[in-house]
């Protein structure tokens, strides 16, 4: 057989991939690891086996992920000169072999899966995975395929044309000597044919002990059945009126409940929209009112003004209290001033001259008279007078001078805080301090009046708006809607008194148990009639069908018999027949063998009727397992055992060998001798390598890159 290519699509990771092969040796190669090799391999033998009707969770694992189609494989193939197509579709569940030359056509699994194991030797992939087909790091994994290796070596030895060998003889004999024995020795849920029949012949030997009194007690119970059914009949159509009344009141009350309950939910939202239509328009009404005021139209403006004014206003009413205190304090230093006429006269230059003068000529005259002298006295006593009245006749004009000069500062500032406050409400466009107030005060109120407003409009709506509560009063307003409709005449004409309706509930529960008690009347009666069904003419063929079990329980005791003579003849049969074809596998293993280990190793046995395999070793002078020997050494025996039972189970449809780089243990020595044989046996056996390295293009004929 030679591959000639392979088409996948919805495959893994390949949306689509198209690969040629050649005949010789075909290395399949990609430079990084994941970069598909073994997706090609995995659709290489889905490709060859896979049945796309199975609904095997594994095929689910092959389609592209993301892909809404499953995959698709196609391969073109040679056998025997002639080209096929085989194509499945996984998604379609179909299959086709095509026979190029003619156009003929195999479309069931059975008719492909028969054509392949004429054309390739076998429709098994386990038996493919286990000798032709290697897998990375699987080279020693052929204990898989034990039962299909076995059967296929068996069926070379016996000419290899039977379908059916003799391991499968004695295994479907062994099947059904079990079958036939199961329950014998131990109970068990599914008994076999001679113990079903021997529990048939006890139970219908007890049937005929007891069928007499059985027969006088199906009557009495056909009498009793009969009176049961008709006095039932009567109980349901009872029943099923009252049921029917009883529902549609609950079904009436339920809905008139749900109504009741929507119109208070519908009266609570439609009152809630009111009361948030009405705060917005308050608020509304608020934000107008306030808008009225000109020069208001900042709260925070507002309050700098009032505290502006405010402050003028202190200082005008402190500046007012001062002047008042010091206009007070003029009078009074002026009426002072006025009544101190003789301190005025005392403080005049004329009274500070004669004072001078007395005091200068009385003390001049002291040295003459006492007269004098005295005089001197007096005249400095009048100046010292004098100067006293004029000082303290100074501080009093001092001091009013200084009152005028303050009272008329005060005054100024008078000025200037009126000119502030002027200035001031012409801001606010008010006349008067006082009007400010007013305006201040009704402002602040609708200010408040503002703001509650709005916190009791967000208080009701909460995170909602407006629209979305009334649409929540419009689809409750559809849902009463709806629930109205439900109300329908019929339901509204089954009204009961509450009276009424408690009667019709214990009207109906008290049927509903006279029909329970009747039904299991009737069930205890029809019990009765199916366990005792027998009569004379029964227990007669009874007794016949009784006869009847008894010659099939002996015919299947001496069938028995002879399913244990042919199997153990046969089994000694197959036992003998195998030795030769152990013979032969043994040989072509040594073959291999010892040109995959360069001659160091010659002595392989292989166990009768098994694949047990046995290596002599010369280090350790013994037989040994495969094993017991080092890793390289394993592969290349299993390699060997591999490609000694291609050679034997196949035979001339010489499948094509895929090697997924199963000689990562060889040394250069014994790879290279090895390569050498493969590059001989591609003659015969078209090879498939695949590989991440370059160490196979010297014996390529063909190098299929995989980017």
């Amino acid at each position: 057989m030679l591959l000639n290519s392979v088409r996948l699509e919805n495959f893994k990771r390949f949306k689509k991939l198209e690969r040629k092969f050649g005949p010789g040796i075909n290395v399949v190669k990609g430079s990084l690891n994941e970069i598909g090799k073994s997706t090609l391999l995995d659709g290489l033998v889905v490709a060859l086996f896979e049945n796309p009707r199975s609904t095997k969770k594994e095929l689910e694992g092959y389609t592209s992920w993301g892909s809404d189609r499953r995959c698709k494989t196609v391969i073109e193939f040679e056998s025997k000169d002639k080209k096929y197509l085989l194509e499945k579709d996984f998604d379609m569940k179909t299959i086709r072999l095509v026979l190029a030359d003619t156009g003929r056509e195999w479309n069931t699994p059975n008719e492909v899966a028969g054509k392949l194991r004429e054309l390739f030797g076998t429709d098994s992939p386990t038996l493919f995975l286990s000798t032709s087909c290697i897998r990375q790091n699987e080279v020693t994994d052929i204990l898989s395929g034990r039962k299909e290796i076995g059967e296929s070596l068996e069926g070379i030895v016996t000419g290899g044309t039977e379908e059916v060998v003799a391991s499968q003889v004695v295994e479907k004999l062994a099947k059904n000597i079990s079958g036939l024995t199961k329950g014998l020795e131990r109970p068990t849920k599914s008994p076999g044919m001679i113990a079903r029949l021997t529990q048939h012949v006890n139970n219908l030997q007890q049937e005929l002990a007891q069928i007499e009194g059985e027969v006088t007690e199906l009557e009495h119970q056909k009498v009793k059945l009969l009176e049961v059914s008709s006095g039932l009949e009567g109980v349901k159509v009872e029943l099923g009126e009252a049921e029917a009344l009883l529902q549609k009141n609950k079904r009436r009350r339920e809905i008139e409940g749900t109504i009741g309950n929507l119109e208070e939910d519908y009266a609570k939202i439609d009152a809630l929209i009111q009361d948030i239509e009405s705060l917005r328009k308050q608020i509304q009404e608020a934000e107008l009112a306030i808008q009225a005021f000109e020069g208001f139209t900042d709260t925070q403006k507002v309050l700098q003004f009032g505290n502006q004014l405010r402050e003028l206003e202190v200082g005008r009413k402190n500046t007012t209290d001062d002047l008042q205190k010091r206009r007070h304090e003029l009078e009074v230093a002026r009426e002072h001033l006025k009544r101190n006429r003789l301190l005025g006269g005392v403080a005049s230059r004329t009274s500070l001259i004669i004072g001078a003068v007395l005091t200068v000529t009385g003390f001049l005259g002291a040295f003459l008279t006492l007269a004098s002298l005295a005089a001197g006295i007096i005249g400095l006593l009048f100046l010292v007078g004098a100067m006293w009245a004029r000082s303290s006749q100074t501080r009093q004009k001092t001091q009013i001078s200084d009152l005028l000069n303050r009272i008329g500062r005060m005054e100024e500032a008078l000025e200037q805080i009126g000119e502030q406050e002027k200035e001031v409400l012409s801001k606010v466009n008010c006349g008067s301090v006082e009007e400010f107030r007013q305006k201040e005060k009704r402002y602040g109120e609708l200010t408040r009046q503002k703001d509650a407003f709005q916190n009791q409009l967000k208080g009701k709506l909460g995170s909602q708006t407006l629209e979305q509560v009334d649409k929540q009063r419009r689809e409750i307003a559809r849902m009463l809607a709806e629930e109205r409709e439900k109300l329908t005449d019929d339901l509204r004409n089954t009204i009961l008194s509450p009276e009424e309706y408690v009667k019709l509930e214990k009207k109906v529960e008290s049927l509903g148990s006279q029909e329970d008690e009747l039904q299991r009347i009737k069930l205890k009666c029809e019990v009765g009639i199916e366990k005792a069904r027998f009569d004379v003419e029964d227990q007669i063929r009874k007794e016949e069908m009784l006869d009847s079990l008894m010659n099939t329980l002996n015919r299947e005791r001496r069938r028995l018999r002879v399913y244990e003579l042919v199997r153990d003849f046969v089994s000694k049969a197959r036992a003998e027949t195998l030795v030769s074809a152990n013979d032969v596998l043994q040989t072509q293993i040594q073959k291999n063998f010892e040109i995959f280990t360069n001659g160091k190793y010659k002595k392989v046995i292989v166990g009768e009727g098994s694949l047990d395999f046995y290596i002599y070793s010369e280090e350790k002078n013994d037989w040994v397992r495969p094993e017991e020997l080092s890793g390289g050494v394993i592969d290349e025996f299993y390699l060997a055992c591999r490609l000694a039972l291609v050679h034997l189970i196949y035979g001339e449809t010489q499948p094509p060998l895929i090697l997924d780089d199963p000689f990562a243990n060889f040394d250069e020595p014994r790879l290279a001798r090895t390569l050498e044989f493969f590059k001989q046996l591609s003659h015969e056996h078209q090879t498939i390598i695949f590989t991440l390295s370059d160490a196979y293009n010297n014996i390529a004929d063909r190098v299929i890159e995989l980017i």
